[in-house]
């Protein structure tokens, strides 16, 4: 009876312990899952490309704005942000072919070309988050562009580190506490898409969906930063190793 007694409360321990550990499980793969998407024929359709172009990420806030923000204000916010995504993704994906691995088959234009080549063009931030990706690849003379939109619920208030001008009455706003406590606190998941799209026939190439925990606590360069890291590991455009 004993030993009986033993097995049984072995067993209800157990159940205890996995009833605890798969609720966290479901809710870590739950928090870190993506969406990933490579086009079956995607050798096939990019062994002439040479090169591609990163476009200004398209910025989507979905918190409560604070009460000082005119519409200039949020409006010049959004366009440095989505410029500082645009720089911290290249950056990645140069960084992700260090020592040699993982290395690109083509050229990755600078973003500063990029944006000269779309400022001549008369086509600003804001504008070329809504407009056909396949013509700006044409203005941009690549042969496809990674477009991308970041969906957030707070604004960077250091942006000036990460090189990006903001101008002092904007950096005053965004650095003064009262006034970023009308918005509560902020939900800390970043939802993040960016898709390859060619210049031929518009068609995704590539793509990857996600949601990221944002410590805003943290410098908006390293916020950044993680969220582009994640996408660019698993950019394509990768030389295959021999065997």
């Amino acid at each position: 009876m004993v030993y009986l007694s033993s097995i049984i409360h072995h067993k209800t321990y157990l159940i205890m312990r996995i009833s605890i550990v798969l609720p966290a499980l479901f809710l870590l793969l739950f928090t870190s899952c993506k969406q990933y998407y490579t086009a079956s024929d995607f050798e096939e359709k990019t062994q002439s490309h040479q090169t591609i172009a990163i476009l200004p990420l398209e910025m989507e806030f979905s918190g409560v704005q604070p009460r000082n923000f005119t519409p200039e204000i949020i409006s010049a916010i959004e366009e440095n942000e989505s410029l500082l995504f645009q720089a911290s993704f290249f950056n990645k994906i140069l960084e992700s072919t260090r020592r040699g691995k993982k290395q690109l088959k083509v050229d990755v234009q600078h973003f500063s070309k990029t944006r000269t080549l779309l400022e001549e063009n008369n086509i600003t931030v804001r504008d070329s988050w809504f407009k056909d990706p396949s013509k700006l690849a044409e203005i941009l003379g690549v042969d496809a562009v990674v477009k991308g939109r970041i969906q957030k619920t707070r604004y960077f208030s250091d942006m000036e580190s990460y090189g990006i001008e903001t101008g002092k009455v904007i950096l005053d706003i965004l650095t003064d506490r009262s006034i970023l406590s009308d918005v509560g606190t902020p939900n800390k998941n970043v939802n993040a898409s960016y898709s390859l799209i060619e210049k031929d026939k518009g068609a995704v190439l590539w793509s990857i969906d996600f949601k990221q925990q944002a410590d805003w606590n943290t410098s908006s360069e390293e916020i950044v930063n993680r969220i582009n890291h994640r996408s660019a590991r698993k950019f394509p455009y990768r030389v295959k190793k021999s065997r």
